[in-house]
């Protein structure tokens, strides 16, 4: 079977060290997946940093705190995000955010992808791997290209402020104008269901419910070499790393990572992953769909196996405890 033949691109892993960095405002952004199915930025802020108020009509948005504490404006409501905090955003709804701590780490992605471009249009190549001062990463002189680049790629800005001001209540309450989609998600990994499949320990964050099954999210706990088996995905999956190390083979090789490694895998990649004890990860799944296998499986492999198989997952090696269903395709 010719994997090549059923995705847009291999799967990859990206690090601090190795993620294309950019310089804008103040902040120092790490490109770990753009143009796919989604795109994923990671952002080192200073205090008192934040965006005007915007929507996007495009595209559902997500934000995972990793480190530092931030104050998020969604809709008229005031939400204080410290580190392991999810905020899923539907299209249309107006948001804005300040960074309270002295500096906050957050992973920011979109599905589908090309919100991202308006920031690789506006930033600059970092001339090192740090949060730059506000005088070294200012924005293009001439805004009329960025206005151009927004309608293409769909944020909608609100009422004019000054970029790096927060927005007020009064310029969020507003009904945003057209349809709106979802709601918004806001929560931490212990306020939600755990599963237990394939020796990890799935804490859910998003469900495929809570995101217009754009995506699912888990905040995943591993035992000692707990990890998937060798699987031809049907769906892409994302691996971030928070705490210990992954090791992800595909279609042959080694890749994945410690503390902030991303590992994108497309729908179509063979793939197989495992992590030691004590490691956290977040797993992400696009479109959503693998928190209903968990659920609908209630801790038996097999039962979960089923489920994704009829999702377009197939698996390809047989796993202790698990019935004939997970017999070895033809390869021819």
């Amino acid at each position: 079977m010719d994997t090549q033949l059923l995705r847009n691109s291999p799967a990859y892993t990206l690090d601090r060290e190795t993620a294309p960095a950019m310089w804008l405002v103040g902040t120092l952004w790490f490109f770990q997946a753009t143009g796919i199915r989604s795109s994923f930025l990671e952002q080192v802020m200073p205090r008192g940093l934040g965006p005007t108020a915007h929507r996007h009509p495009l595209a559902v948005e997500g934000f995972y705190v990793v480190e530092g504490t931030v104050n998020f404006h969604v809709h008229g409501k005031k939400l204080h995000a410290e580190a392991g905090t999810l905020i899923h955003l539907p299209r249309m709804v107006p948001h804005t955010f300040t960074v309270e701590s002295e500096e906050a780490r957050v992973l920011n992605f979109y599905a589908p992808a090309g919100a991202e471009m308006q920031m690789i249009f506006l930033a600059h190549p970092a001339e090192e791997r740090r949060r730059p001062t506000m005088a070294e990463s200012s924005p293009p002189k001439n805004s009329e290209p960025n206005e151009i680049m927004s309608r293409i790629y769909g944020t909608v800005g609100a009422p004019a402020l000054p970029f790096n001001s927060q927005s007020t209540e009064e310029l969020l309450v507003t009904e945003p104008e057209g349809w709106q989609a979802g709601t918004v998600k806001f929560t931490k990994a212990e306020n939600g269901p755990t599963f237990v499949a394939f020796d990890l320990h799935w804490r859910l964050l998003a469900s495929g419910a809570d995101t217009e099954n754009n995506y699912d999210l888990f905040d995943v706990l591993a035992g000692d070499g707990a990890g998937m088996p060798v699987r031809l995905l049907g769906s892409d999956e994302v691996i971030y790393g928070i705490e210990g190390a992954v090791t992800v083979e595909s279609d042959g090789e080694t890749m994945g990572g410690g503390i902030g490694s991303f590992t994108y895998m497309p729908a179509g990649s063979v793939v197989s992953w495992k992590a030691p004890s004590g490691a956290r990860l977040l797993v992400f799944h696009f479109p959503g769909g693998f928190d209903r296998a968990l659920e609908s499986g209630n801790g038996q492999n097999a039962l979960i196996v089923a489920w994704l198989e009829s999702m377009g997952t197939r698996f390809l090696t047989a796993m202790p405890l698990t019935p004939s269903i997970l017999a070895v395709p033809d390869q021819g």
